[in-house]
């Protein structure tokens, strides 16, 4: 059994930052999602789920860009984001409740 954990690193652009937080960390282990959200940090609660709104978004047109990146000769960036849309909406609609553990992280 592999104990291998491919983490990410923090993108060098938050370096000399004032202010920085990770608002989301995803992890797929043994094919089951773990999870760790800073949830309830927002500064009005009753924006809150459209700030995640906005950061879900953000991730879908990185994940578009760095897809299109590694296959410019693949599928054009419309159709990348409309795939990713669609997988999104399908997994929001017809997935499991809660797959795997989340961990709510606050300061």
């Amino acid at each position: 059994m592999s104990t291998e954990k491919r983490e990410l690193k923090s993108p060098p652009s938050i370096d000399g930052a004032e202010v920085a937080q990770e608002m989301i960390r995803f992890w797929i282990a043994d094919n089951t999602d773990h999870v760790s959200l800073r949830v309830g940090d927002a500064a009005d609660p009753a924006t809150e789920p459209t700030m995640w709104g906005f950061i879900l978004g953000d991730i879908a047109k990185h994940v578009t860009d760095a897809f299109k990146d590694l296959h410019p000769d693949g599928p054009e960036k419309e159709d990348i984001i409309k795939e990713i849309v669609t997988g999104f909406l399908n997994r929001i609609q017809f997935g499991p409740k809660s797959p795997g553990e989340v961990t709510k992280v606050g300061d």
